[in-house]
Parts: structure tokens; C-alpha cells; sequence
């Protein structure tokens, strides 16, 4: 009987102890500083860089964020990020993100979504200026280019392999270009967004009262891109401008210039 007794003891201060220990590992990890963790990270493969990481793994921010895409690097202003733990029951990984604020030339929010094989963006709206995208990744324009940019990317599922789902839009508005030859109207440029064949695809539509064009831009994860379109001039476009268009080949009856490129970033 008094043995009994005892067995009974000793298993309820087991199953305590398992409680208790399991509780306190769940406090620990649920306020695990950020920073903590990620210096026990394989950062050097990892092509996400933040910057003066704060709060835990839950729920946290950095100052900034530097994305390696292909050559090029992005840096991107403050994030903050709230993880769902509820997603972990499905065996992935459901992050909310902000990034950047209105005082800043930048800024969006989203859902990302880290499953076993692949990554999933939702709902995610950027917003930012021709001139600080140009900047941020370096790129070298034939001027200063202005307008606003806007990117919607309602769902997007991308794997080892590539792009398997993608619907969204983007768009430039009331963009200028400013440059030796002079200053120019390209107006508004929009883009459907989509996958075929695992590739990004975008099909560009732009008019302005000095040029319209239109085509399809196709990228993969590897980093080779092309576009092919058409570019047809108003009347109003300078005549230095028009005589540089012949560069692009001849125009077929209708006015349009043909365009045409290819290239990687891998």
C-alpha cells in the first residue's frame, strides 16, 4: 500500500517536472533574443543580412536589411516581423513583415510563408520611388529617372526549381526621365505578373505622350533574363532622340521599333 502511495508521488513530481521543464524551455525560447540566434546561424549562406537586429525571435526588427539577388544587392530599410506560432503546427513557418514607414521612400508589408521546400508571399505591397529603386540596386540609368513604384503581389510560390505560382501586379507612374538630351515624358508603365515554365514573367504596357511600348520580360532563379517588345514613337519625341531609334533596327509600317535582349546576373 505505502509503496503504491509513493509510486504515485513520484509520478505526479515527474510529470510535473516535465511541465515545469518543458514551460520554461518554452519561455526561453519565446523570449530567445533575435541577435542571439542568429550569430549561431550559417550567415555566410544565407542571403539575407540585417543590420542592429532588436527583440526576440518572435517578434523583432533590424535597422536594415541587405538581400543578395544574384550580382546585386538590395538593402532594404527597417523591418519588423511578427512570426504566427500557430503555423508551426502545419509544419511551416508564417511570418508578418513591415517594411520601412512613411518617413522613409520605402515601405510595404506581407506575409511570408517558409514550408519544407518552398516560399510563399501573400498580400505583400510595396511602395517606393523610381529614384531610391535605382539607387538601391546600383543600377545605372542613361539620366535621372522619377515616379512612383508600386508593387502588388497577391500570391507568390517560388521553390528549388523556380517560380510555380505567381499572380500580381506592378507599376510606375507619372515617371520623367532627365537627361543630356533633355527631359522626357514615359508617362505611366504597367505589368501583369506571372509564372510560365517556372520563370518570372512580366507583361509591360506603357504610354506617354512622347512614347508607348509594350513586351515581356521573362527571369528565372538562375539569373538569365529576356525581354522582346516594341517601342513606337510620338511625333512630338525629339529628332535627336528618333534618329537614335534606328540603333534599335527598322520600324515596321506601323512605326514600332523592335526591342529585343538578353542577359544574366548570375
Amino acid at each position: 500500500m505505502l509503496q503504491t502511495v509513493v509510486r504515485k508521488k513520484i509520478g505526479k513530481i515527474t510529470l510535473l517536472s516535465v511541465v515545469g521543464l518543458i514551460s520554461y524551455s518554452g519561455f526561453l525560447v519565446a523570449n530567445l533574443p533575435a541577435e542571439a540566434l542568429w550569430q549561431y546561424l550559417p550567415t555566410d549562406r544565407l542571403p539575407i543580412k540585417p543590420a542592429n537586429i532588436s527583440g526576440t525571435v518572435w517578434s523583432g526588427a533590424a535597422e536594415s536589411v541587405t538581400v543578395a539577388v544574384s550580382r546585386q544587392s538590395l538593402m532594404l530599410p527597417s523591418i519588423y516581423w511578427q512570426v504566427e506560432p500557430a503555423s508551426l503546427l502545419k509544419g511551416n513557418l508564417k511570418i508578418d513583415v513591415e517594411l520601412g514607414d512613411l518617413t522613409k521612400a520605402f515601405e510595404g508589408s506581407g506575409t511570408v510563408t517558409l514550408g519544407r521546400h518552398s516560399v510563399n508571399l501573400k498580400n505583400l505591397e510595396l511602395n517606393t520611388t523610381a529614384q531610391w529603386l535605382a539607387s538601391a540596386i546600383n543600377h545605372q540609368m542613361p539620366g535621372d529617372l522619377t515616379g512612383n513604384v508600386r508593387l502588388q503581389v497577391d500570391d507568390l510560390t517560388v521553390n528549388d526549381q523556380g517560380c510555380t505560382g505567381f499572380t500580381g501586379n506592378a507599376e510606375l507612374v507619372s515617371s520623367q526621365l532627365r537627361s543630356a538630351f533633355g527631359q522626357f515624358d514615359l508617362g505611366n508603365s504597367t505589368a501583369e505578373l506571372s509564372c510560365q515554365n517556372q520563370k518570372f514573367i512580366a507583361r509591360i504596357n506603357q504610354e506617354s505622350s512622347m512614347v508607348s511600348g509594350d513586351g515581356k520580360f521573362m527571369a528565372g532563379i538562375n539569373g538569365h533574363y529576356s525581354f522582346t517588345g516594341k517601342l513606337t514613337p510620338d511625333s512630338s519625341l525629339p529628332e535627336a532622340i528618333k534618329n537614335g531609334l534606328n540603333l534599335l533596327g527598322k520600324p515596321d509600317s506601323n512605326g514600332n521599333y523592335p526591342l529585343s535582349f538578353k542577359g544574366s546576373q548570375s
